[in-house]
């Protein structure tokens, strides 16, 4: 939709809002453009997933005026914006294009094994088995110190959770469906040779992923 026509739709919807609902809807905007993603598979977003459904249309009049879509995954439970323009991409380090690529690998071969109602969820030492079994850690591990901020940015962007601080290997990590999304590869062919090429030229430090 054009600006105008986001503009009277907005007005029309938001107009209908009680009081307590535009608080929410401010909170729920505000959450967006810090997280990106929401997923009703998260105990703390299941309300706010419902709630966007609810004014789906006051929604998407609010973020088309801001240049961005609203886009709602309804097969995954997942909520998410992006940028119109393609700005507000972030530019992420190795560890975390890594990591990301190999989360999706091991999230797509388990999620047939779960019900509709369950998380994906692993350990950590699958991914240091993933990371190995492609040849990227040659026989190493990620150190704590580059794997433990990698997986505080995935999870404070509601990609995964994880309560072990310590990282043990037993330390149980769940997937969140958001992992479909958070890069532009539609098939796990290309995930795969997105992850040659880390093993082939090394990587940079600076690969952009489309998170907005």
């Amino acid at each position: 939709m054009n600006k105008a026509q986001a503009l009277k739709q907005f007005n029309d919807e938001y107009g209908t809002l009680k009081e307590g609902e535009k608080a929410i809807f401010s909170r729920i905007t505000n959450k967006l453009f810090q997280v990106n993603y929401i997923t009703r598979k998260k105990p703390g977003d299941t309300n706010d997933y419902r709630f966007i459904l609810s004014f789906k249309e006051a929604f998407e009049a609010f973020f088309a005026l801001t240049d961005f879509t609203l886009n709602i995954k309804r097969e995954d439970e997942v909520i998410f914006i992006t940028n119109d323009n393609l700005f507000n991409h972030m530019r992420l380090r190795k560890t975390e294009s890594v990591l990301i690529l190999v989360i999706r690998i091991i999230y797509q071969r388990k999620k047939d094994y779960v019900t509709l109602d369950e998380n994906v969820e692993i350990f950590l030492h699958e991914i240091h088995e993933e990371l190995s079994r492609i040849g990227y850690l040659d026989n190493k591990r990620i150190t704590k110190d580059k794997l433990k901020p990698a997986l505080s940015f995935l999870r404070n962007y509601n990609i995964i959770d994880y309560i072990d601080r310590g990282l043990h290997d037993d330390a149980r990590i769940k997937i969140y469906p958001t992992i479909l999304y958070i890069t532009n590869l539609e098939s796990i062919k290309e995930v795969v040779q997105k992850l040659e090429g880390y093993l082939v030229g090394g990587g940079d430090e600076g690969e952009e992923a489309d998170e907005d």
